[in-house]
């Protein structure tokens, strides 16, 4: 929460609050390079506030950039057969941790959306004719293809930047001589076109597209829509896969971002492991505790049984009981 100003569990910031409080308020002093800053996030409903070193961050983009956190959690075990929105949403959370601009662009964008929806589900209720929106809708149709245009080339570059290592990954892991592979799937038209040329394909397609998104009163074109395709074996790994197989594919990936992480910044980003133990099959948790304990990083792990944790040394235990944290 407090690295990526979002949470992983829920979309609604006032879920998070207590039941008998109006405030919920959650903070980091985090040491890097010999200097310590103090992150910090206050929530309330219907509001957020942030601060950096105790002051208040303007722009937001500041904020970010030098307190890199990876998550792994049980529920990206279950990825690869999710829906596409899960895949985009797992993809955008290794992007912002490789470029801080990434939350504010993806944030805009979404926005952009929104407002351009609004129009359209005005004209499918019969609230306003086409011809009303038109000059609005050009505004955004601009806005979504331009931000959509940034959102894709930073997707497509990621993707492309961790391919080597989550395939060497998943060969580490398995030993198995089975090939898998990692795409960024877009319209044909998109994956045809450069990055030169996204925005104004994504604007020819969006205003293509405005009959049937006027019926639907919903935005069928841009990065919203993509999907990330995993392969096993030169065949949809979802459809082919095992449930082995496919665990063992969401921690070559969550491997491969670690070590593209530590290698772009410089340091090992903090790792936080949601029980995630519980899920993986013996062999596949020792390759995991044997792969964290050759790097130098910090890592948070929670676990309902301290068995699961194949660590001895650089260890402590901490227990949660009732709500409260007990020191050990």
């Amino acid at each position: 929460m407090v690295a990526a100003l979002r949470s992983f569990r829920t979309g609604r910031l006032a879920d998070l609050i207590a039941f008998d409080r109006t405030e919920a308020t959650i903070a980091a002093r985090v040491e890097r390079a010999g200097i310590q800053r103090v992150y910090e996030l206050v929530i309330a409903p219907g509001s957020r506030r942030v601060r950096l070193d105790g002051k208040a961050v303007r722009p937001l983009a500041r904020y970010f950039g030098e307190f890199n956190v990876v998550l792994f959690a049980p529920e990206d075990l279950e990825i690869l057969r999710s829906a596409p929105a899960e895949r985009r949403r797992f993809l955008d959370r290794a992007v912002f941790n490789r470029r801080g601009d990434f939350l504010p662009l993806a944030t805009d964008y979404d926005k952009a959306v929104r407002s351009r929806n609004a129009l359209l589900r005005a004209v499918a209720h019969g609230q306003k004719s086409a011809r009303q929106v038109e000059p609005m809708l050009e505004i955004y149709d601009e806005q979504v293809a331009r931000l959509g245009a940034d959102i894709v080339t930073r997707r497509r570059a990621y993707v492309a930047e961790l391919r080597p290592g989550f395939q060497a990954a998943f060969e580490a892991i398995t030993r198995t001589g089975l090939g898998v592979d990692v795409a960024y799937a877009s319209p044909p038209e998109v994956t045809a076109a450069g990055p030169d040329d996204l925005a104004a394909v994504l604007t020819r397609l969006l205003v293509a597209s405005r009959g049937r998104d006027f019926a639907r009163g919903a935005t069928s074109v841009g990065p919203h829509r993509d999907d990330v395709a995993f392969s096993f074996a030169a065949h949809d790994a979802g459809s082919f896969a095992s449930q082995g197989q496919l665990r063992a594919m969401v921690l070559a990936w969550k491997t491969a971002e670690l070590d593209l992480l530590a290698r772009v910044h410089g340091e090992a980003p903090i790792l936080l492991l949601d029980d995630v133990s519980s899920e993986l099959d013996p062999t596949r948790n020792r390759y995991l505790f044997e792969y964290l304990a050759q790097r130098d990083g910090q890592c948070f792990i929670t676990t309902t049984h301290p068995d699961f944790v194949l660590l001895r040394e650089g260890r402590a235990d901490h227990a949660v009981r009732g709500g409260q944290f007990l020191p050990s």
